[in-house]
C-alpha cells in the first residue's frame, strides 16, 4: 500500500500522488489482513462483494489508495465511519488524515466485470465445460478484486464465494466451511500467512477430486474434470514423490496451509503457482499413453518449487527475478531427477545450454540481473547458475545457503544479495567472481557449462557422438547398452540419414523400445516394402507422437492401404488437442478408397466426418483443438466451410495471445483473396464488439 507525508492541498492532485507511488514511496500503513465476500455472476461476467482490509498506520499519513482496475464502490468507511474518497479507474483513494494507529479497519463494497485477471470460459457458448479461473501475475488481481498491484505488500487473504450449485469453488487456504441454500453454495476459504496479491486464485467448475498426504502431514487435494477419471493418475503420477523429496531437499517445511492444484481450460501458461492453489493447462492431462510422450510432472514440479521461491519469499522487485523463476526451474529439475534419474537431469540442462549458447553466440545473450530479460534468462539460465554454484561451493554448504535464506526472508521479500551472502557464508568462499560471471555478464559462459556437462558420462557419449566420433560399429554397440535414450535415437538418425539397412531397421523395430522405434518413425520418410509390416507395427506402440507420424507417413507411402490404417485407428483421440482424431478426420476425407462407413464408424459419412472436423474450429473447443482444426483445414483447402470464418474471426481475438496470433496470420493471409473479404463483411453484423474492432484495422472500408 502506497502513501504519502505531505499535505495535499487539491482534491485533483491525487492522480499525481498516484504517479509518485510508482516511483517507490514508502509503505507506511501495513495492511495485514483481506476479508472478501464475494458474488460470481458467470453470465454477466461480473463480480462483486463487501471487502474489509485491516492495517497498521506506521507513520501518519494524508491518503493511501488499493489498487482497483474498473470498479464501482460504495459504502466505504474508515473504522465503521464514513470516509471521502475518490475512484480513478485504477485506484480507490481514502482521503482521510490517520496518525500511527493499529487494527484500522476499512470497509467497502465493489463490483466489476473484469477485462482480464478473470476468465469466464464456456457460458457464453454450448460448451459442456464452464469455467471461472483467474491469472494474477502479469495481468493484476486489481481487475477483479480490489488489492496491491506492488508484490512487496503482502496481505493475508480470507475469501468466501457464493456461486451456483452443482460447481466446485477453488481458493487459497483451507476450506473452512461450506453452506447451501436453495440454489447457491457459499465457500469459505481461510489463510493463515500473506501473500502477494498477484498469488490470489480463484478457480470454479466441475471437478472430482483425489486426496493425498504429504511425509509431513501436508493435505494434498488433486482436482480433475469428471469426464477425466482415467486420466487423474497418469496426469498427477509422482506428486507426492515430488512433493516429499523438495520438501527434504529444500529443508524447510511446506509453508502454507495445504496444496491443490487443478487443470483449466484456455489457460494462459502451462501453469501458474497461486499460493496454494496451482492451476495449470488442461493439455496436461494425460492418460497413460500421453504420459510416455508428455506428461504434467515437470510443470507439477516447478510450481511446487514455488511455494517456497515466489510464494514465501518474493523477489524485491523484477532485477532479481530469477530468484523465482531460475529457483523454481533449477528445484523441478532435481525433482525429476528424482523420478527420471541423472542423466535426465543432465540432459535437460544440456538442450538449455545449447539454446543459452546459441542466444549468446547471436549477440543477444542477457544477464540474469536484467530487470528486461527474457524467460530463457530467468528460467533456464537461472537453473544452470544454481547448478554451477552447487558443483563450486558443494552440496552441503549449498544446502544450508538455500534454508538459511528462506528462513531469513520467510513471508517476505529479498534480493539477489541476500542470497549470495549467505552462500559465501555457508561456504567460506568469495564468490564474486561468480557473481560477475553467472549474474552480471550478457555472454553465457560456454567452456564452463560443457565441461561441468561432460562430467555425465552420457552427456560425455552424446556430445562425441554429435562430432562424428563414433564408428558404425560402436553406434551399433550403442544400441544394445544402458545409455540413455537419447543417445540412441541420435543413432537411429544417423545411421537413417545417408543409407537404409533394411536388416538393421529390422533389428531395431524388434527391440521393443519404445524410443528406438520414435526415432525409426521419424526417421523414415520413404518405407520400403521390406519394412511395411514393422512400420505398421507402429500403429500398436503405447506413444501418440508415434502413432500420429506413424499414421501419416503409411497413409502417404502405401495409400491403397489407407482403410486398413484408418480402421485401425478410428477410435484414437490423442492428445488433449485431439492431434490423431483431427488427422485421422483429414486422411478419411482425403482417402478416395475409404468407404463412407467402417465397423468402428458406423452409420458415418464423410460429410459427417468433415462437420466434425470444422466443428472442433468452434469456441466450445479448447484452443488447442481449434488451432489444429485451423490448420488442418487450410491444408485442405476446406476454410470456406460453414461456421468455419466466423470461428477464425473470433480467434483473432481469443485470451491467448499465441492463439489469437497465429488466427490472425492466417485471417491476414485469407483476405488477401477479395472473395474471403466479401464473405467477412457479410459476417460483421453478427459479430461482437472485439471482433468488430479488429476487423475494422484490417479490412479495407468500402467506397
Amino acid at each position: 500500500m502506497k502513501c504519502y507525508t505531505m499535505k495535499y492541498v487539491f482534491f485533483v492532485l491525487v492522480s499525481l500522488y498516484a504517479a509518485v507511488a510508482h516511483a517507490g514511496q514508502s509503505q507506511y500503513p501495513d495492511f495485514t489482513r483481506a476479508q472478501g465476500d464475494l458474488c460470481i455472476d458467470p453470465y454477466r461476467e461480473k463480480v462483486s462483494g463487501a471487502v474489509t482490509y485491516f492495517f497498521d498506520v506506521l507513520q501518519p499519513v494524508d491518503s493511501l489508495y488499493i489498487d482497483a482496475r474498473n470498479m464501482t464502490f460504495s459504502e466505504v468507511r474508515l473504522n465503521g465511519e464514513e470516509v471521502r474518497f475518490r475512484n480513478d479507474g485504477m485506484r480507490l483513494w481514502i482521503l482521510a488524515e490517520q496518525e500511527t494507529t493499529r487494527q484500522n479497519r476499512l470497509t467497502f463494497s465493489y463490483s466489476a466485470h473484469p477485462e482480464k485477471a478473470m476468465y469466464f470460459t464456456g457460458w457464453a457458448t454450448d460448451s459442456d465445460l464452464k469455467q471461472i479461473w483467474t491469472q494474477g501475475q502479469g495481468r493484476y488481481t486489481s481487475n477483479w478484486f480490489p488489492s496491491f498491484d506492488d508484490t512487496n505488500e503482502k496481505v493475508e487473504f480470507d475469501i468466501s464465494v457464493t456461486f451456483e450449485k452443482g460447481y466446485k469453488v477453488l481458493c487459497n487456504g483451507v476450506l473452512a466451511s461450506v453452506e447451501e441454500t436453495d440454489s447457491l453454495t457459499t465457500w469459505r476459504y481461510d489463510m493463515k500467512h500473506p501473500m502477494s496479491s498477484y498469488l490470489l486464485a480463484l478457480a470454479i467448475g466441475e471437478y472430482d477430486m483425489i486426496r493425498d498426504v504429504s511425509r509431513n502431514g501436508v493435505a494434498m487435494e488433486m482436482y480433475y474434470y469428471p469426464t477425466d477419471r482415467d486420466k487423474a493418475e497418469p496426469t498427477y503420477r509422482h506428486t507426492k514423490t515430488i512433493f516429499d523429496f523438495l520438501e527434504k531437499e529444500i529443508g524447510v517445511t511446506y509453508p502454507w496451509q495445504n496444496y491443490k492444484q487443478a487443470p483449466v481450460r484456455d489457460f494462459l501458461h502451462a501453469g501458474m503457482e497461486n499460493t496454494g492453489l496451482t492451476l495449470f493447462a488442461d493439455t496436461f492431462v494425460v492418460d497413460s499413453v500421453g504420459y510416455n510422450d508428455r506428461n504434467y510432472l515437470n510443470v507439477n514440479a516447478h510450481e511446487l518449487a514455488h511455494q517456497w521461491f515466489g510464494n514465501m519469499v518474493t523477489a524485491r522487485e523484477n532485477t532479481h527475478h530469477w530468484l523465482q523463476e531460475g529457483f523454481a526451474t533449477y528445484y523441478a529439475l532435481l525433482a525429476e531427477r528424482e523420478v527420471f534419474g541423472e542423466d535426465y537431469y543432465y540432459w535437460k540442462l544440456y538442450q538449455s545450454a545449447l539454446t543459452l549458447i546459441s542466444q549468446s553466440e547471436q549477440g543477444q545473450g542477457e544477464a540474469v540481473l536484467n530487470a528486461g530479460a527474457g524467460s530463457l534468462t530467468f528460467y533456464e539460465k537461472g537453473a544452470f547458475v544454481l547448478h554451477r554454484l552447487r558443483e563450486i561451493i558443494g552440496d552441503r554448504a549449498f544446502r544450508k545457503a538455500v534454508t538459511d535464506y528462506l528462513e531469513a526472508h520467510q513471508y517476505g521479500h529479498a534480493e539477489t544479495k541476500d542470497f549470495m551472502e549467505k552462500a559465501e557464508r555457508a561456504s567460506g568462499k568469495d564468490l564474486t567472481d561468480f557473481t560477475d560471471r553467472w549474474l552480471r555478464d550478457s555472454i553465457f559462459p560456454e567452456e564452463e557449462a560443457i565441461v561441468s556437462l561432460r562430467k555425465n558420462d552420457f552427456i560425455h557419449t552424446y556430445t562425441d557422438l554429435s562430432e562424428g566420433m563414433f564408428s558404425r560399429s560402436q553406434q551399433d554397440s550403442l544400441l544394445t547398452s544402458e545409455v540413455y535414450y537419447p543417445a540412441k535415437e541420435a543413432v537411429v538418425f544417423l545411421q537413417n540419414r545417408d543409407t537404409l539397412r533394411v536388416n538393421w531397421n529390422q533389428e531395431q523395430f524388434r527391440s521393443g523400445d519404445i524410443h528406438i522405434r520414435q526415432a525409426q518413425a521419424m526417421s523414415l520418410d520413404t518405407i520400403p516394402v521390406a519394412l511395411k509390416e514393422d512400420y505398421e507395427s507402429l500403429l500398436s506402440d503405447p506413444s501418440y507422437v508415434t502413432i500420429e507420424g506413424a499414421l501419416v507417413k503409411l497413409w502417404m507411402n502405401f495409400p491403397e492401404e489407407a482403410p486398413v490404417y484408418l480402421e485401425k485407428t478410428a477410435g484414437i483421440t490423442g492428445f488433449a488437442d485431439k492431434n490423431i482424431r483431427i488427422l485421422w478426420l483429414a486422411l478419411a476425407l482425403s482417402s478416395p478408397a475409404y468407404p463412407d462407413g467402417t465397423p468402428d464408424e458406423i452409420g458415418r459419412s464423410k460429410a459427417e466426418w468433415k462437420t466434425e472436423l470444422t466443428g472442433y474450429t468452434s469456441g466450445r473447443y479448447a484452443y488447442e483443438v481449434r488451432r489444429n482444426a485451423f490448420g488442418i483445414l487450410r491444408q485442405l483447402g476446406l476454410l470456406h466451410e460453414e461456421g468455419v470464418l466466423e470461428n477464425l474471426v473470433k480467434a483473432c481475438v481469443h485470451r491467448s495471445w499465441n492463439f489469437a496470433q497465429s488466427s490472425r496470420t492466417l485471417l491476414k493471409n485469407l483476405l488477401k483473396n477479395e472473395t474471403y473479404v466479401q464473405e467477412v463483411r457479410k459476417l460483421i453484423p453478427k459479430l461482437g464488439v472485439k471482433e468488430k474492432k479488429y476487423l475494422e484495422n484490417i479490412i479495407p472500408k468500402q467506397q
